[in-house]
């Protein structure tokens, strides 16, 4: 069976309502945008201070209505997906798991002191939701 991005994004939407609605316990507004390589290094040396593209960016706004952005490009999923000897759908299935905890609150870079537990989630849900098996 071939599978569209249009297929992939749905499949792996509901995974991430179903990450958030686990680790936060309410819906949340995501708006998942796939950009070229070259806006999200402007994103990433914007926000974070890094030159470089990176696979996805995440941001979160609000308290108790929250709302998510999740920047992403195919091109560097493809890239780290050689390059870890993962699928493409393994590899965004990882990006996506790793921005919903992201959005859960889960921080690995500012705050440190969950990120064991959020690479611990992490693993959990790609184990839970494994495209290259299903």
């Amino acid at each position: 069976m071939v599978t569209t991005n249009k297929q992939i994004e749905e499949g792996y939407l509901k995974y991430m309502d179903e990450i958030l609605k686990t680790e936060i316990g309410k819906d949340v507004n995501v708006n998942l945008v796939f950009i070229d390589k070259g806006e999200i290094e402007r994103l990433n040396n914007q926000y974070r201070n890094i030159n470089a593209p990176t696979d996805v960016l995440t941001f979160v706004y609000g308290d108790d209505d929250l709302y998510a952005e999740i920047f992403v490009c195919e091109d560097v999923i493809k890239e780290n997906a050689e390059k870890f000897y993962n699928t493409f759908e393994k590899e965004l299935l990882t990006v996506l798991i790793h921005a919903a905890l992201h959005v859960a609150g889960y921080d690995h870079e500012y705050d440190t002191t969950n990120a064991k537990e959020m690479f611990q989630k992490q693993e959990e849900y790609l184990k839970k939701y494994d495209v290259d098996n299903n």
